[in-house]
């Protein structure tokens, strides 16, 4: 007996965000992870730290946001000589008369809905605590005692490398401070590489606009959503297997991922967490950036999504012979040809993960463009 389920109500917030997603998957290369992070941070009121070489558009990513959903933005370059006064504001000579020591916050951290932070384990003590604060608890003392709220919706934090284990336990502190934490590697692909030199503007054009109020329902609705039994059940069973690997992560890091879990899958447009929305969990579920993060994406994927994680191998598989292909000549463009040829049946063989469409989608347009660059060879 099939039992009715009234079609969910509609959700005008949702279809910005997809919207939003869409877009600025189109213009930012090889950027899904980090636009799928970021939009899920803001969904889960959490911030995200991105680790990778310069010039990788993380600030634009933060800057797309921003016009999407309007507000204010703080930036900075932190350094071991980053001054208080730079980021929380300088302190106000008028209340000095008065003897009192309060900052003015107009243009700084306190006063922003969106902050990029770079270099940030380049911060003196006196910066780090202050900002431990207010990521973590969303408040900031001016100087006069009252811990006010501060609008910030999202921070995104950015550096060249992690921090090493002998830094001590303020960075460890900071670097829990980011729920959701990821590598940003350059563009790998030969398609990729291709639209960066070639396509001058890289800037996403947004067609929508969220305000606030349609940014806080998205993410009422993110939190209310419900974890299907297999999800849960994945969820134990992937804490179990990390345990195995060394890794535990703590208490807070584990209820957060509830929560980074919940919105991710609001994000993908499911009305229940399901076992593959466990994916993002890889970017929370440990501590130690050393080699936790490796052992935490195999477990994960292996139990949450094993046809995600087969997709991902053979688009590996893909670009090593795109790489190693010369398309002008013509016996190994064959070969590559042959070989994506059967990674495309491989693929077509897959079911029950939207990644398999996009893969194929891939696959066949680069054996158009190599059947095209063997003809022009001719």
């Amino acid at each position: 007996m099939n039992v009715f389920r009234p079609p969910p109500p509609p959700d005008p917030a949702r279809d910005k965000f997809a919207l939003a997603r869409k877009e600025l998957s189109a213009a930012l290369i090889e950027r899904d992870e980090e636009i799928d992070l970021a939009l899920t941070a803001l969904l889960a009121n959490e911030h995200v730290l991105l680790v990778g070489p310069p010039g990788c558009g993380k600030s634009l990513l933060l800057d797309s946001l921003l016009s999407w959903t309007g507000g204010s933005k703080f930036s900075i370059l932190l350094t071991k000589f980053t001054t208080p006064e730079e980021v929380f504001g300088p302190v106000s000579l008028a209340g000095l008369k008065e003897d009192r020591y309060v900052r003015v916050t107009a243009g700084r951290l306190p006063e922003a809905d969106f902050a990029f932070v770079d270099e940030v384990w380049k911060a003196s003590s006196a910066v780090l605590n202050t900002l431990l604060k207010i990521l973590n608890e969303r408040t900031y003392d001016a100087g006069d005692g009252v811990a006010r709220r501060v609008p910030l919706r999202l921070c995104v934090a950015a550096s060249n490398e992690w921090p090493s284990p002998d830094t001590g336990k303020e960075l460890s502190a900071l670097l829990d401070r980011f729920v959701l934490r990821a590598t940003v590697s350059p563009i790998r692909s030969q398609a990729g590489r291709q639209r960066l030199l070639w396509t001058r503007d890289h800037a996403p054009k947004l067609t929508t606009a969220v305000t606030p109020a349609e940014v806080d329902q998205a993410r009422r609705r993110a939190q209310s959503l419900p974890w299907s039994a297999e999800a849960k059940e994945a969820l134990e069973v992937i804490l179990k297997e990390l345990a195995k690997e060394g890794v535990r992560p703590g208490d807070r890091r584990q209820f957060k991922t509830v929560g980074v879990v919940q919105a991710f899958a609001y994000l993908c447009g499911a009305d229940e967490v399901q076992p593959e929305h466990l994916e993002v969990a890889r970017h929370t579920l440990w501590d130690d950036p050393q080699e936790q993060p490796q052992a935490a994406a195999r477990v994960i994927a292996k139990i949450a999504n094993p046809v995600g994680m087969r997709v991902t191998q053979l688009l590996l598989e893909v670009e090593e012979v795109l790489a190693a292909a010369e398309v002008r000549n013509l016996a190994d463009a064959a070969r590559a040809a042959a070989k994506l040829a059967e990674v495309d049946r491989q693929l077509a063989g897959l079911t029950g993960n939207g990644r398999v469409a996009a893969g194929r989608a891939y696959v066949k347009d680069q054996l158009r463009q190599l059947k095209l660059a063997s003809i022009e060879a001719v």
